[in-house]
């Protein structure tokens, strides 16, 4: 401990002398720390850390998979599905189901919509194992009908709205018109793996009773595996269910598999690929980091060949010079360090800033913690491994003969830096063909026809309350009211409504039956219901291709008709078209016939990438739902109407409030918001390893160059001219980033796989994309070894000649 306090001291006192070195070296690992630190305090909080549930590893999500019949690879549960899961013996401990839920706050200032959830009972504290702070879960009494209608409350709502009254427990609040009683209040904190921003919860049939008939998937299903249920057992007894369901009701069922999954990986399915590739990137910046350092030290060890020459001679041991040099490298890796962790916090306000919100779960729980700062000191001390081990070992192991001849003589034998040149390059053309495919990507995402035209268009969502709006009629009268003030709204050119946005991912998925012949055989799809409108076609710019639009003549009284999008016409009527064929959706019982007339664009309603699936609209008039979204189309920025499409909400009815008002372009930017994220980062860090390559090539030539002054020098005075000195140095720097390009192209294919999972319409192995990263790396290389390179051709060469 006494010789490793001197040789701490000793490095200390060294790189005190040389600041200009000390300073470089430690903001360059400080960046390189830093940025790693920051990405995996987000890795951490959102995909290593523990859930906030007892025994978390027991949690599961219960979906299912519908693309046989056209629909999501996680599509929710009708209740007869849920009632079959939850009966299934030996599988869950318990289960639950939720679906979202927005009431209208009244009574307490001005209206408000909040964000909540409906759920059965034992939800809470059966499979999540959270009770209330204050009162009581729910029983299933409570969701039994003609029950009292019940709510728990957030913490957050309890002390916001209610002021921590300690009483609040019985006292009645006002949703969507109709009275609730609270009955408990949920802990501070607590914060559900589904609406986890929830303000209130509301209690939903133990079975899911109230939800729409059988083949409506509206419910999400979450459990605990019974004990001694490995997931592996319970996904067998999954398949051998859907098999029955599937024989059972082969109208709604048929063609779908239960799906089940662990509750962790249900929350980050969207974001884990994209953190990992985070993670990886910046790890590849510091190692390209580590390269640029460990060139210094070797150009730094070069210069004190004399002193280590010396002190070998005075008796010093091999190992001891390389202790002493190593100690070094681990000096500056801890300072490095600490300036990383000053780094981190502001990297890390970073990332949470332009994280996509709500695309990222569990983001509240980033920060330093135990496990952040035990990964900032292991990468600091592998750092000063990656950094320290070879010019420690390159300086440590010369003789003392060695050491005192002359610098020319010295540096022949000696590693020049080329190695850590050409792995820098090497990592370079990985990240930046990593970097460059999600660009184009990105891009490519970007420019996906929506089937829509979003510019100019402002949405806003309105639920109407049972209690006063309880049928079609009343439902009808209010928003065509609403639509009519909007229209009158200056600056607007046409206003329209429907169930469900573009990109709004809430379509209801019910069952198809076709009238005659198909062409599909005997497929029982399901498909997207849409309720519209007349004016919404118009508003968003959705083009009708065949046929006609809903006119104000499809009301109730009229013949039942639809509109479907190509999807389902090219599917289902191939040949003889779509329009005047008659479709039912959803329900029991004997089928409700509809006319088709007409066929729309493909929207993509679900995602970007999501492709189109069938769809079916219906006319607002012949299928009133109480919640919809109006769109309204305006001259200028959609924003600039707001405050009067709000009072019109409000002028027609008091008591309710507009949810999400914002322009429809706002639903593209954040469906491309998680591309753009990880395009945007990553090609941040490419820009930062170009540059760090960059400097190591003009590193290791400017050495090169340096150590052959002497034979530059006898060039020249021969006759040799500036500009072939100056070919041989970008000659060879060329030649280091060949060596790299060579061996990053092999990893850029490795890397491709791994990101090809984000990849939309781009090959891992896009031959452009890694032939503009090649060029663009050969491109700096050969600009930093010109420099140095010229500069020697402009050298004097008596001066040079006389150097030792």
């Amino acid at each position: 401990m006494g010789t490793l306090g001197r040789d701490i001291r000793y490095a200390i006192r060294t790189l005190l002398r040389a600041p200009g070195f000390t300073l470089v070296v430690v903001v360059t690992l400080g960046m390189g720390i830093g940025a790693n630190t920051a990405v995996f305090s987000v890795v951490d909080a959102v995909l290593l850390e523990r859930l906030p549930y007892p025994e978390p590893d027991r949690l599961v999500a219960v979906s299912r998979n519908a693309t046989e019949r056209g629909g999501a690879p996680r599509a929710g549960l009708d209740a007869s599905s849920f009632r079959a899961v939850r009966d299934e013996p030996r599988l869950f401990e318990a289960s639950a189901a939720w679906r979202p839920w927005e009431p209208t706050l009244t009574g307490v200032d001005d209206p408000e919509v909040l964000r909540a959830a409906e759920v059965t009972d034992g939800m809470f504290s059966r499979v999540l194992r959270v009770r209330p702070e204050l009162g009581r879960d729910f029983l299933r009494a409570d969701g039994v009908e003609g029950a009292a209608s019940v709510v728990l409350l957030s913490h957050r709502t309890w002390r916001t709205r209610f002021h921590a009254d300690p009483d609040v427990v019985g006292r009645s609040v006002s949703l969507s018109e109709m009275p609730y009683t609270v009955i408990g209040v949920m802990p501070e904190g607590f914060r559900p793996p589904f609406a986890p921003d929830a303000s209130v919860w509301k209690a939903l049939g133990s079975a899911g009773a109230g939800t729409c008939a059988r083949g409506c998937a509206d419910l999400h299903v979450l459990a605990r595996l019974a004990p001694g249920v490995a997931l592996e057992e319970a996904r067998a007894h999954a398949s051998a269910l859907s098999v029955r369901l599937d024989e059972s009701y082969p109208e709604t069922d048929g063609g779908t598999a239960l799906v089940i999954v662990g509750l962790r990986e249900a929350m980050t399915r969207a974001s884990a690929r994209p953190l990992w590739v985070l993670l990886g990137a910046v790890g590849f910046a510091l190692l390209i980091a580590c390269c640029n350092v460990a060139n210094l030290l070797l150009a730094r060890g070069l210069d004190r060949e004399r002193e280590v020459a010396v002190r070998l001679a005075l008796g010093a041991g091999r190992g001891r010079i390389f202790a002493q040099i190593l100690t070094e490298s681990f000096v500056l890796a801890v300072v490095g360090g600490v300036v990383g962790l000053g780094m981190a916090g502001w990297g890390t306000d970073m990332l949470l800033a332009l994280a996509p919100q709500g695309a990222v779960p569990r983001l509240e729980g980033v920060g330093m913690n135990v496990g952040v700062l035990g990964f900032t000191a292991l990468v600091a001390a592998g750092t000063a491994v990656a950094f320290g081990l070879v010019p420690a070992w390159a300086v440590a192991r010369r003789g003392v003969p060695f050491g005192l001849r002359s610098r020319e003589r010295r540096t022949r034998g000696l590693l020049r830096g080329s190695v850590p040149a050409v792995g820098q390059v090497a990592l370079a053309l990985v990240l930046l063909v990593g970097a460059g495919l999600l660009v184009r990507s990105f891009r490519k995402l970007d420019a996906v026809d929506l089937g829509i035209r979003a510019e100019g268009v402002l949405t806003l969502d309105v639920a109407l309350p049972e209690s006063r709006y309880p049928d079609g009629t009343a439902r009808r009268a209010f928003y065509d009211g609403l639509l009519q003030r909007v229209s009158g709204l200056p600056g607007v050119l046409s206003a329209g409504a429907a169930r469900s946005l573009p990109l709004g991912g809430d379509d209801e998925e019910v069952g198809l039956l076709v009238e005659g012949p198909t062409g599909v055989g005997d497929e029982a799809p399901t498909v997207q219901v849409r309720p519209v409108t007349a004016g919404y076609f118009e508003t968003v710019g959705l083009r009708v291709l065949v046929g006609r639009a809903f006119a104000r003549s499809d009301d109730a009284s009229a013949q039942r008709v639809a509109v479907v999008n190509e999807t389902l016409a090219r599917r289902y009527f191939p040949e003889a078209g779509a329009v005047g064929r008659r479709i039912a959706v959803g329900g029991v019982g004997p089928p409700a016939w509809r006319t088709i007339l007409g066929v729309v664009r493909d929207v993509r309603h679900r995602g970007i990438r999501d492709p189109a699936r069938p769809a079916v609209y219906l006319p607002f008039a012949q299928a009133s739902p109480g919640a919809m979204s109006v769109v309204v189309r305006v001259v200028g920025d959609p924003l600039d109407v707001v405050p009067e499409a709000r009072r019109a909400v409000s002028g027609l009815d008091p008591s309710l409030a507009a949810a999400r008002v914002q322009p429809l372009r706002a639903l593209v930017d954040r469906a491309l918001a998680p591309d753009r994220f990880v395009a945007g980062i990553l090609s941040s860090f490419a820009l930062l390893v170009l540059l760090l390559a960059g400097i190591g090539v003009y590193a290791a030539v400017s050495q090169a160059v340096t150590r052959r002054t002497r034979e530059m020098g006898i060039r020249l005075a021969v006759g040799a001219e500036a500009h072939d000195l100056v070919r041989i140095g970008v000659r060879g720097g060329l030649t280091v980033a060949g060596l790299g390009l060579v061996l990053g192209a092999v990893g850029s294919v490795a890397v491709g796989g791994v990101v090809a999972h984000l990849l939309y319409r781009v090959t891992p192995t896009d031959p452009l994309t890694l032939a503009v990263a090649a060029t663009v790396l050969a491109g700096v290389a050969a600009t930093a070894a010109w420099v140095p390179a010229r500069r020697a051709g402009r050298s004097d060469p008596l001066t040079v000649l006389r150097q030792d």
